[in-house]
């Protein structure tokens, strides 16, 4: 629907920006780091703007199929996109736990240790 080139961009930006978005979720859930919910939503719009891109372009591989790998090939951006919104909701509402104040304390002595 895109085009080979621009199709390509997108999975790569799209894995790209999953990528960091699902680091992030962890780092925030141990508590690694205390993120406002300004700053989670900054990594997570634009994982949502292109998880639309990821929509617009496996609708139009469905809609438009000429072979059984075109369905094939949507369905799979489908899922993916439904993938990437649920790791963009999990990043928005994480939570630390406190197992972060462990962890925490884990990075302090290191650092102790390594001065």
């Amino acid at each position: 629907m895109f085009g080979r080139p621009l199709s390509l961009a997108v999975l790569v930006v799209s894995l790209l920006l999953t990528g960091i978005a699902a680091v992030a979720s962890v780092v925030a859930w141990y508590g690694a780091r205390d993120w406002s919910r300004g700053r989670r939503w900054g990594i997570a719009g634009p994982l949502v703007a292109v998880t639309v891109g990821i929509v617009v372009l496996g609708m139009g591989s469905v809609a438009s199929t000429r072979t059984g790998s075109d369905a094939v090939l949507g369905m799979l951006l489908l899922v993916g996109a439904a993938a990437m919104a649920a790791v963009a909701m999990r990043l928005v509402r994480v939570r630390a736990t406190a197992s972060g104040e462990r962890l925490r304390g884990r990075f302090e002595q290191l650092r102790k240790d390594r001065s």
